[in-house]
């Protein structure tokens, strides 16, 4: 299996090709070679190809890779396979550069692409749709090889899986189809599920807050997802069955979870706790039934409770016990984030001005280091705002519970002592 990327790319092309025909990264430039131009001119040549059209500006080359699985394939047949993959996707057109790198355990290989056609001077323009073919083309040639390739139900099944939201994005459609007597039925369905559905163009989108990107499920989940397949799959299940035993597990681990947490009393987190069963009232006694199949009311009484779980145990971890307390954490948080960023930033400026493959490399490693000890301290921070928020909607509803509490008081008194009071 061959993983490919191409990107866009506005620095100095010199040091690209350079970079890419490495001597110690492609055997002395003997698995480096070029098609419509010659390697060590190439330079030169795409840049006469730009000063003949007048297109010297804007986007130098595309940069592009394709990296296969580690002792797979050798050095020859990698570069075989990446220069027909170049020829067959741009070589009417284009002039690009195609080296192997063998220095790593990955075998690689890097294009160098002309951004302007040599042919009619038009721009080589990187849509989703040429990214497409590229991976398709890709997979066509190391099959071609015998070498392995991941089939298209199984990266439906890899993007599926590869994050919680896109999990219950998946089992909520699935959720909706069979609980569905027609597709409005099944639209209607999602929406109650907090999904905003977008149905154009014979394709349907999903996203749900606070994400802002439509999810199109046909492309991310396969055709079994297609607006042809679901109306098919809605009039196939028409009776009610139990749909799945995964929401078993989901909804008992959920209230595992829960009914494990016993914070001090009067606390922030036993506060969390407590006004659960104000707030969201319906919450706790989801979790007490017994269902048969995913619903709406269960999927969004599990997301609830977990995120109330995991701030009750952000709370008793740090010890905190009061607003205060989440404020002080917070202030703390941003004075250990601000060095680290600081660092960041200048090894940045450092990496700009580094001369070196091996200086960038060492000043790469130190940048990554640094980004993982930022991120949990940038997780804390938007926990700490989230429970805070939280606080001030459980002190405005205090609040209006002791003004409701205190006008049902004086209703009920005689009307002789209401006038009193007035």
């Amino acid at each position: 299996m061959a993983t490919t990327k191409l990107w866009k790319f506005k620095s100095r092309l010199d040091r690209l090709i350079d970079y890419t025909m490495n001597g110690e990264k492609t055997k002395n430039k003997l698995f480096v070679s070029g098609i419509n131009c010659m390697p060590d001119t190439a330079f030169l040549e795409m840049t006469n190809v730009k000063k003949q059209f007048f297109k010297t500006g804007g986007i130098e080359c595309f940069h592009g890779y394709q990296s296969f699985v580690e002792r797979e394939v050798t050095p020859e047949q990698a570069h075989e396979i990446g220069v027909k993959l170049a020829e067959e996707l741009w070589g009417d057109k284009f002039q690009i550069v195609v080296s192997t790198h063998i220095n790593t355990d990955n075998i690689h290989n890097h294009f160098v692409l002309n951004s302007v056609s040599f042919l009619d001077g038009k721009r080589f323009c990187n849509t989703k749709k040429d990214y497409a073919l590229m991976r398709k083309t890709s997979d066509k040639l190391c099959s071609e090889y015998g070498l392995s390739i991941l089939k298209q139900e199984e990266k439906y099944d890899k993007y599926a899986t590869s994050s919680l939201y896109k999990e219950l994005m998946k089992d909520s459609i699935d959720y909706a189809i069979a609980s569905s007597k027609n597709y409005n039925e099944f639209i209607k369905i999602l929406e109650d599920l907090d999904y905003i559905v977008t149905d154009k163009n014979n394709s349907l989108s999903v996203r749900r807050e606070p994400y802002k990107r439509n999810t199109r499920i046909e492309r991310q989940f396969g055709k079994h997802y297609s607006k042809e397949n679901i109306y098919k799959r809605i009039l196939e299940t028409q009776t009610s069955f139990p749909y799945s035993p995964e929401p078993y597990l989901l909804m008992n681990r959920t209230r595992e979870n829960y009914e494990k947490l016993n914070p001090k009393k009067g606390s922030l987190a036993w506060l969390f706790l407590h006004y659960i069963k104000l707030l969201h009232p319906h919450t706790e006694n989801v979790l007490k039934t017994n269902f048969t199949r995913m619903t709406p009311i269960l999927l969004h009484a599990i997301k609830e409770m977990n995120e109330f779980s995991e701030r009750v145990r952000f709370l008793c971890k740090y010890n905190l016990e009061t607003d205060a307390d989440v404020m002080e954490f917070k202030k703390s948080a941003y004075q250990r984030l601000a060095p680290l960023k600081s660092e960041r930033e200048n090894l940045w400026r450092k990496h700009k001005r580094a001369k070196t493959d091996n200086d960038k490399k060492v000043i790469e490693e130190k940048i990554v280091d640094i980004s993982k000890q930022i991120s949990p301290i940038d997780e804390e921070i938007g926990i700490c705002n989230n429970i805070l928020n939280r606080v001030e909607k459980i002190k405005k509803f205090e609040l209006h519970q002791k003004l409701e509490q205190e006008k049902q008081d004086f209703e009920n008194k005689p009307k002789k002592m209401r006038n009193k009071i007035r």
